[in-house]
């Protein structure tokens, strides 16, 4: 199979299949038990638009007005949106028990994010057709999909971390998007992400990272080609195993995993370097990476999104997985305002200070130029340098002897000098100085 190139759109026609297609594949047997409450006629039907908005106002895991559930509740059979009030961002809503909504509905977190716990004692949610937003998905524990089990699900800055049980965190049998999300830290015993024969599956700048021994992705029953699986400038990594199988998978952008088990077509095993799950700015836990990641700029195909999970801007050479890289080497550098001159040889020491955010490597593209009259005209003497350094975050200084043209000299009096790094690694901020200086006959 040959690595695909996404057409405009989410997905390509060739994976575009109706509802009620995947409805009467989804009935196959191979799908899990059916929880304990029956699902009604209203989670076989396509979705519709949703009207009603609900604003979450408590941290209460009950039934309490205002909480979590309790909107749950009210939208059970007739969908909507749940919003959360700003005074709740950041916070957690640890629920006493699991809710269930037969319909279209979508959980969108405030910009600093919500986290929703199940205190690891049950299944967390069941939503027909979920969209969620800016939310944490942590400590659910139950048979299946003891994070979120739905017929259709799309996460967004999202993060399900840290659920446990004897098979998957997240359960969809429909069609599953994670788009700038991460899935690590879940102890199941079956696949991370869990899907059947008749799910479309796209992973769109995603991680998939430190699910301990549990398969990353994995179809429940025997592998097959009527489902789709397309990996998209995503990382699955320091998993178990990454894929149960590659039956149905296709490749666009630039992917990463650290085996052999997702692909039918080359993608050499690497490391990307991955940092630990930690609060790297936005609405929840990423995996940073740094920039000798082979994740740092080189997705390719960067048209899905323009922000990271973070809502970090992404560049047009944008970072593999759901982080973009931002942690920037920057330099300061300084000249000298006097500049020592040999009155013999008529060759400048230009010197000056370099500190960096980082201990670093960096060349400085150095000139000195000097107005001289010569009969009638005026006259650019000049001379250019390149400097390799060693920058440290403790700073230092740096010093050149500036070549001339033969027959060429400085004189004492006044000249100007610029600095400019040169050549430096992508992840340098580019620098740069220009400064007046004054050129004195060095003392012996």
């Amino acid at each position: 199979m040959q690595p695909f190139a996404p057409r405009a759109g989410r997905w390509p026609l060739a994976l575009t299949i109706t509802f009620a297609a995947l409805a009467a594949l989804a009935a196959c047997s191979d799908d899990p038990v059916a929880p304990k409450t029956p699902r009604p006629v209203a989670a076989q039907i396509a979705p519709v638009a949703a009207a009603d908005t609900y604003v979450v106002t408590t941290t209460s895991g009950g039934m309490e007005p205002g909480s979590l559930r309790w909107i749950a509740k009210k939208m059970e059979y007739s969908g909507g949106t749940i919003l959360f009030d700003p005074a709740l961002a950041g916070k957690t809503i640890t629920l006493d028990d699991r809710f269930e909504i037969y319909h279209t509905a979508a959980i969108i977190g405030p910009a600093k994010g919500i986290t929703i716990s199940g205190n690891n004692t049950f299944r967390l949610m069941y939503v027909s057709y979920l969209t969620m937003e800016n939310v944490t998905v942590t400590k659910g524990n139950g048979e299946f999909g003891s994070a979120i089990e739905a017929w259709s699900a799309v996460l967004k800055h999202t993060t399900v971390q840290g659920n446990g049980g004897p098979s998957s965190a997240i359960y969809v049998t429909a069609k599953l998007e994670l788009l700038n999300s991460t899935v690590s830290g879940n102890t199941v015993a079956g696949p991370v992400v869990q899907y059947t024969a008749s799910t479309q599956v796209l992973i769109d700048h995603s991680t998939i990272a430190f699910n301990g021994t549990a398969t990353a992705l994995g179809r429940r029953g025997n592998p097959s080609w009527s489902h789709y699986v397309m990996l998209y400038n995503s990382i699955l990594a320091n998993n178990g195993q990454n894929c149960a199988d590659y039956a149905g998978f296709l490749y666009a952008g630039t992917n990463i995993v650290d085996d052999g088990s997702c692909a039918d077509v080359a993608i050499p095993p690497t490391d990307p370097q991955l940092m630990p799950l930690a609060y790297n700015g936005g609405p929840n836990m990423t995996h940073a990476i740094p920039h000798t990641s082979p994740a740092f700029n080189k997705g390719t195909e960067c048209w899905s999104t323009d922000v990271d999970q973070r809502y970090v801007p992404r560049d047009a050479k944008c970072d593999v997985g759901a982080f973009e890289f931002n942690d920037w080497t920057k330099v300061a550098i300084t000249i000298d305002p006097t500049v020592k001159l040999d009155a013999a040889t008529g060759q400048a020491l230009l010197s000056g200070t370099i500190k960096c955010t980082r201990n670093d490597y960096v060349s400085l593209a150095l000139e000195l130029h000097q107005d001289q009259k010569v009969g009638k005209q005026v006259v650019d003497i000049h001379s250019a340098d390149v400097l390799p350094l060693e920058c440290k975050q403790s700073g230092g200084t740096w010093s050149a002897h500036m070549p001339l043209a033969a027959g060429e000299a400085f004189q004492a009096g006044a000249a100007r000098a610029t600095a400019v790094t040169f050549q430096t690694g992508e992840w340098v901020t580019p620098a740069s100085v220009a400064s007046p200086v004054k050129m004195s006959i060095a003392r012996k």
